[in-house]
């Protein structure tokens, strides 16, 4: 009878193990449609460029205006000597805007897509977080300036002084003098500097003269001279080429001529001419690729070599150009306050 009793007992222990084990549940199938993922955005190089197409186009201003990425490429500032408004570059609605009317100069807007670098009397700088619409600092030089911009990422203030050929440094987070950078001599009484795109370089300029220098060892490059007055100046973000816009002498002829230099030596690379005179240059973030606004279109040119690849015409004179950072869209700025951005059709 005990050996009955534990044999039923064996088997009910079976069953009930065995009953508890998980039986794997049948994926029921979906009814819904399997979303497609969009494609990535084509980054501009000179295999695509001849499918760019306007993807946007507005008309913001009646008159001059320059365009400025923010570093995310996500928002563009469009700039006028009294006022900056910020868009988002996808659907062209505007985020913020400094307007505070006449009797102020905008100087410089910066990278993260907040501040504006401002004045009232050109005697004090004002910093102005669109965010909040409120002055965050004010800076009050203890000489006089001609301009005020900010480095690439945004932390650094610059203000070339009337006094001395120097470039003085301001922190934007408490207004602190930081120190100066000076080196660039020149005759001429008027000259400015830039902070280039590869975050190492100040650009020194003046009339006919262009010269780079590095920030963090404040060692003079080599004198890019022209024969007359240097339109627009760019480093490539590699920090190895310099494009610069001006009229020289080619053959008989003085016409408008785009100049590729060797950033390090100072060798031409190429000189490329053009019937209608260059108004803007820009170079693509891989630093491949140079766009140049004239005064009927676009010009894209490959770089180092400088072989013309692909152009457009615009009925207004291209005063400002500008690849997105993430090289997907290039904007450009009419003289007649149109802007357009443009990006690979596939």
């Amino acid at each position: 009878m005990k050996k009955t009793f534990s044999r039923i007992s064996l088997i009910a222990a079976i069953i009930m193990a065995a009953a508890c084990q998980q039986i794997p549940a049948v994926p029921a199938e979906s009814s819904e449609p399997v979303s497609q993922q969009e494609p990535a955005p084509a980054v501009i190089t000179a295999e695509n460029a001849a499918a760019l197409k306007s993807v946007y186009s507005a008309s913001v201003s009646t008159g001059f205006v320059l365009a400025k990425w923010t570093e995310d490429s996500t928002a563009i500032w469009i700039v006028d000597p009294e006022s900056a408004t910020l868009y988002d570059s996808t659907s062209g609605e505007q985020i913020a805007q400094f307007a505070p009317g006449e009797y102020t100069t905008v100087y410089n807007v910066s990278p993260d897509g907040k501040t504006v670098a401002y004045t009232h009397d050109g005697l004090e700088i004002h910093l102005f977080d669109v965010s909040t619409q409120a002055d965050i600092l004010s800076i009050v030089p203890d000489f006089d300036f001609s301009d005020a911009f900010f480095n690439t990422d945004g932390t650094l203030l610059g203000t070339p002084s009337l006094l001395d050929i120097k470039i003085v440094l301001w922190d934007t987070t408490n207004g602190a003098e930081t120190g100066s950078l000076s080196g660039f001599g020149t005759a001429a009484p008027v000259y400015s500097a830039k902070f280039g795109t590869d975050g190492k370089t100040l650009l020194w300029f003046s009339r006919g003269t262009v010269q780079p220098m590095d920030i963090t060892t404040q060692e003079m490059g080599p004198t890019l001279s022209h024969e007359d007055f240097v339109t627009s100046r760019q480093i490539s973000p590699d920090g190895k080429v310099i494009g610069t816009t001006a009229t020289a002498m080619i053959g008989d002829d003085i016409q408008p001529v785009l100049t590729l230099w060797d950033a390090n030596s100072g060798e031409i690379l190429r000189q490329n001419a053009n019937p209608n005179y260059f108004s803007s240059i820009a170079f693509s973030p891989d630093s491949s690729l140079l766009a140049a606004g004239t005064e009927t279109g676009v010009l894209l040119i490959t770089v180092p070599h400088g072989d013309e690849i692909f152009s457009f015409d615009s009925t207004e004179v291209i005063n400002s150009i500008a690849f997105s950072p993430d090289g997907v869209k290039l904007i450009t700025c009419g003289n007649e306050g149109t802007i357009n951005i443009y990006a690979v059709s596939e």
